[in-house]
């Protein structure tokens, strides 16, 4: 008796369905809550609005963000940044290419590039930059929250210079 159960056992898990696939409707909606999750999240940061920008972290010590050749974990790492941007009162992103990938039910991608000025208090417009941003989001408490978020800024390809 005890040979045959470990053949059924094994059956019984193979004919399980697969209830992690995702259909493409399921995808659209994901990508639909992401990307209103997203737009929450660049307005925010359009504003100058440090507490509103922040809470669409997710606060955990396994957040990262990855920014100018360095790696920071945990959200409160960030807070090094609070002071130097109190002296910014707006900022504009421009995005020329976005990109939503669904990764599983709880996970998706969002990549963007596009042109980045700061304004500060004074009203004065800082230089445009370009970059690129990667946002990896996670459904948390049914809630989308940021758990990797990198930003860079091109570099020249060999050779180009």
């Amino acid at each position: 008796m005890r040979r045959m159960m470990v053949p059924l056992m094994l059956l019984a898990v193979a004919c399980r369905p697969d209830t992690t696939a995702l259909t493409e409707e399921r995808k659209a909606e994901i990508t639909a809550e992401v990307n209103t999750a997203n737009t929450g999240f660049w307005d925010a940061w359009r504003a100058a609005d440090w507490d509103r920008g922040m809470a669409f972290y997710v606060d955990s010590p396994e957040f990262v963000w990855a920014a100018g050749g360095a790696v920071y974990f945990g959200k409160n790492t960030l807070e090094q940044y609070k002071g130097g941007f109190g002296a910014v009162r707006s900022q504009t992103f421009a995005f020329r290419d976005s990109r939503t990938i669904v990764m599983a039910p709880d996970a998706a991608s969002v990549t963007a590039t596009g042109t980045w000025i700061q304004v500060d208090s004074a009203g004065v417009s800082g230089p445009p930059r370009e970059f690129a941003w990667t946002g990896i989001w996670i459904l948390r408490d049914g809630k989308w929250k940021l758990h990797l978020a990198h930003l860079s800024y091109p570099v020249r390809a060999p050779g180009s210079m």
